[in-house]
């Protein structure tokens, strides 16, 4: 039987896809990459923003239309956190949380005997030292914990994702030495906030995780998650210290959502724009970095004056990259009794912002201009020929060459770059 899998969302939404392909592989199940040489469709499925889950219920009803006899499993964060939504939309499709994917293998079989199952309860597997199929063969998408320890106003993941749960140190080191065994390059370490790791038992043990991984035996390079900046604040010393190692990524992702205090207040994000701003000064300060931030524009009741507060941070900081979200109001959320702000003047903020974090991003890009140094090429570029790596910052690479070289380091010398890239030439 044939098995095709779509997949939304983060980064542990695709490892989790990967999970569910080796699961289903080991059951003697054929994974395809076309939904019409399926048997069976599993959508994994994100419930973050309602933009993503109004294109999911979309695709739904697309493959309905479409392929009206095509048996459906529908995984993921929707099935944990809106399931009575997709007995609606779907009701002949099999539901599977987040929470108990181990289970593929038992719903997959069921649907295709043409029964309908719902595997949506909140126990947690531990989704370690399964079998995996990579998307990216170098690339070891290694989930540290599950689940949120905030609160945040705008935010649903938790509704999804539930509490936080950490996972064994000893899993996750056992996961990427066979990963690095295996001949993976990069590890990428993923949780819905990596700081969060080990507060669940009362300690904040993410820079000492860190460490055992990187003293790790083999050549591999590490890219840390999400991070939320509190967490960093409460570690800040001792997580600059976890970077020191030549494995680590000098890359750092704390997003910051808004450049104003009383916004972040409404937003019940637990720090102040000074506390972000000494996280960006103090790692630049010990290391060339790249980081990034994300912000949501339009949060419900933002004034001008607050958004041109978010305006000045980004100019101020010139991150490398920022993630940016129009807020959308989100069931169950606290800020959906908010006042929402009209959608015009939501558009006109996003433009705005988007012209300055390309501006802020491409000279920040520009000043690594006649630098050069080795690479580890982890994809390939959209063209014949060309190729993307990675430089110790985590700075994408392009490079023109010929032949397979996934996986390979190279060594290069930037050229130009532009607002998401850098531009390389290899040399001998």
């Amino acid at each position: 039987m044939n098995i095709y899998i779509e997949t939304y969302g983060c980064s542990e939404n695709q490892a989790e896809s990967e999970i569910m392909a080796g699961i289903l592989t080991k059951s003697g199940y054929n994974i395809v990459r076309k939904i019409e040489d399926a048997d069976l469709a599993v959508l994994n499925t994100c419930y973050v923003k309602s933009v993503t889950e109004q294109k999911i219920f979309y695709r739904i009803g697309e493959i309905q239309k479409v392929y009206p006899d095509k048996k459906m499993v529908i995984a993921g964060c929707i099935s944990s956190a809106a399931p009575e939504r997709l007995v609606e939309i779907a009701p002949s499709a099999s539901l599977l949380s987040t929470h108990k994917i181990t289970k593929i293998g038992q719903v997959v079989k069921k649907t295709l005997e043409g029964k309908r199952v719902e595997e949506v309860g909140e126990e947690e597997d531990v989704k370690l030292l399964l079998p995996k199929i990579r998307i990216n063969p170098i690339i070891d998408i290694v989930p540290i914990s599950s689940g949120c320890s905030g609160a945040c106003s705008f935010c649903a993941t938790k509704i999804a994702k539930g509490n936080v749960v950490s996972y064994p140190s000893g899993k996750i080191l056992d996961e990427i030495r066979i990963a690095v065994k295996g001949g993976c390059k990069e590890i990428w370490l993923t949780s819905q906030d990596t700081g969060a790791y080990g507060m669940d038992k009362g300690e904040r043990s993410l820079p000492r995780l860190l460490k055992w991984i990187t003293s790790l035996d083999g050549k591999f390079f590490v890219r840390l998650g999400m991070i939320n900046p509190d967490h960093v604040n409460k570690m800040l010393i001792e997580l600059i210290e976890a970077y020191n190692s030549k494995k680590m990524y000098k890359f750092l992702h704390a997003p910051v959502q808004s450049g104003d205090n009383e916004i972040l207040k409404k937003m019940l994000r637990p720090y102040f724009v000074e506390e972000f701003k000494e996280i960006v000064d103090e790692f630049r300060k010990a290391y060339r970095m790249t980081i990034w931030t994300d912000v949501i524009v339009g949060f419900p009741e933002e004034t001008e004056e607050q958004f041109k507060r978010t305006l000045e941070l980004i100019k101020e900081t010139k991150l490398d990259w920022v993630n940016i979200s129009r807020y959308a109001m989100r069931p169950g959320t606290k800020a959906a009794e908010l006042e929402q702000l009209p959608t015009d003047i939501v558009k006109e903020r996003t433009r705005k912002l988007t012209n300055i974090v390309n501006i802020a991003a491409h000279e920040r890009n520009r000043e690594w201009i006649n630098w050069e140094g080795e690479i580890l090429i982890s994809e390939k570029g959209k063209k014949n020929g060309q190729w993307i790596g990675r430089n110790f910052a985590y700075k994408p690479v392009i490079i023109n060459k010929s032949g397979d070289l996934l996986g390979k380091i190279i060594k290069v010398k930037i050229i130009d770059a532009i607002p998401t890239a850098l531009e390389g030439w290899p040399i001998k």
